[in-house]
């Protein structure tokens, strides 16, 4: 979207007289050419200086990313590296026709939540979680807790990348991964923000089937599925298991901090828009496995699918520009929601609001279509435009322009439950699955027939919004 924490592409910059500028580079230039005709001693040096800092500049514009989060990749792998990732899970999906990419990555996300919510509250509550994070894990966590530390809130993940797998010959299957995030620790009553680089590694057994998609991210015993209590030997109290490895579950084995900066949310910053004119990254065959999509999935067309993604990328631009995030509720993913929940919360404690007026769909791209046994998930690149600025309290516009159009692209993930009924994508605001007025809690469950929303189960949602110098498929 086109918001500078939400959209992450940044404003591109309030409304210069563009006509001024282009003079004085004129000007620059030609006092340059004279230099070097008639003073070549002093105008040659200056030419190298200029060209040597023309191409600093255009090195670090390409090479920058955006100082917010999304729920885009921020941490960028090569193409190539991706692809390994990809190989590597359609291999492990021999051993486990079960394992669903989603479904890991949302397990991974309430397990880094669970976790740091849990040092917040101390080793014992951290200890609880010990089926799913070794002691030495544990310890490293605890280490980052300062004295008269009294909670961790405001979990959210910006980034989360699968870093390598590896072991796949071998009994045991093991899987590193990157986060990038941010969270608050109170301490002493003071809240102090942080932004956080961590490297999980985790374990688990290869022939291990993986649990459906609501057992995965209950966090309940890996065995019995009981809840997490222990007995004082650190054993199930319900089955008497007591797990310090992946025979069951995914496992952490280690966790290293790599970074722990003191920043709240950049939300004033006016930051280059990058990768709008890069080519589109497509996933190889991708009109074949479209037609293929379609021929296999009766009652699902693309211009439905199509409306539905304006539909909600709507919803999104709405909810956003007037801080109300409840809108935007029932079209996401719980993880993405609770990411773009912050960032709500941090421009209204700063009482500000980043505006994205007259938000305009240029274009829409299939660039990738994935199956698994529990989801399907298709990728699309949108291109629009809008304006986009942030004012204050007072409606003054302290970054971005209402004047200047800003035009970018992102590439949006929506999933839906491979159990969802047939039929072509909904376009309104009514409940996919009985239809009444569009109303959901918190959880995203839909307050007239009780079903989850949110989660797929009915019809497509959005799981992921990847930024366009980032994405790599």
């Amino acid at each position: 979207c086109g918001g500078q924490s939400y959209g992450g592409g940044g404003s591109s910059g309030g409304g210069g007289d563009d006509g001024l500028f282009a003079w004085v580079i004129f000007e620059l230039l030609r006092l340059l050419v004279y230099l070097t005709i008639e003073y070549p001693a002093i105008g040659i040096p200056l030419d190298i200086i200029v060209i040597a800092g023309v191409l600093y500049f255009l090195f670090r514009r390409r090479s920058s990313s955006v100082g917010s989060f999304t729920s885009a990749v921020a941490i960028s792998h090569p193409a190539n590296a991706v692809e390994d990732v990809e190989r590597e899970f359609d291999q492990l999906r021999r051993f486990d026709p079960n394992f669903s990419e989603i479904v890991f990555t949302d397990f991974c996300y309430a397990l880094y939540a669970k976790a740091h919510d849990a040092r917040g509250r101390g080793s014992s509550a951290l200890d609880l979680l010990s089926p799913y994070i070794s002691q030495k894990a544990r310890e490293v966590l605890m280490q980052l807790n300062p004295a008269g530390l009294s909670e961790v809130k405001g979990i959210i993940i910006g980034a989360m990348n699968v870093s390598n797998v590896h072991g796949l010959e071998t009994p045991i299957v093991r899987i590193s991964l990157l986060f990038e995030t941010n969270y608050t620790e109170v301490v002493n009553g003071k809240e102090n923000a942080y932004y956080v680089n961590e490297r999980w590694d985790l374990e688990r057994k290869r022939d291990v089937l993986s649990p459906p998609p609501a057992k995965a991210t209950a966090l309940h015993c890996p065995r019995c599925g009981g809840p997490l209590q222990r007995d004082s030997i650190g054993a199930c109290s319900f089955c008497g298991t007591k797990i310090d490895s992946g025979e069951f579950q995914w496992y952490v084995r280690s966790i290293s901090l790599l970074g722990k900066e003191s920043r709240g949310p950049l939300l004033t910053s006016d930051v280059p828009e990058v990768g709008t004119d890069l080519s589109s990254v497509m996933q190889p065959g991708v009109m074949k496995l479209r037609e293929e999509f379609e021929r296999n999935n009766p009652g699902f067309t693309w211009a439905a699918f199509q409306n539905r993604a304006a539909l909600i990328f709507n919803e999104l631009q709405a909810a956003w520009s007037t801080l109300d995030w409840e809108r935007a509720r029932p079209h996401e993913t719980d993880s993405i929601f609770q990411m773009h929940q912050f960032w709500i919360d941090a421009y209204k404690r700063q009482k500000l609001r980043n505006i994205v007026d007259q938000s305009t769909i240029r274009a829409m791209q299939p660039v990738k279509i994935k199956e698994d046994a529990f989801y399907q998930a298709i990728t699309i690149r949108i291109w629009a435009s809008g304006y986009d600025y942030t004012v204050d309290e007072s409606g003054k516009i302290v970054s971005g322009s209402n004047k200047k159009i800003r035009q970018w692209t992102e590439y949006w993930t929506f999933i839906r439950n491979r159990e969802a009924k047939p039929g072509a994508a909904h376009a309104d605001l009514n409940c996919p699955n009985c239809a009444a007025p569009l109303k959901v809690n918190a959880t995203g469950i839909c307050e007239f027939c009780g079903g989850k929303i949110t989660s797929g189960e009915f019809d497509w949602v959005l799981s992921k919004i990847e930024q366009d110098e980032s994405y790599r498929g």
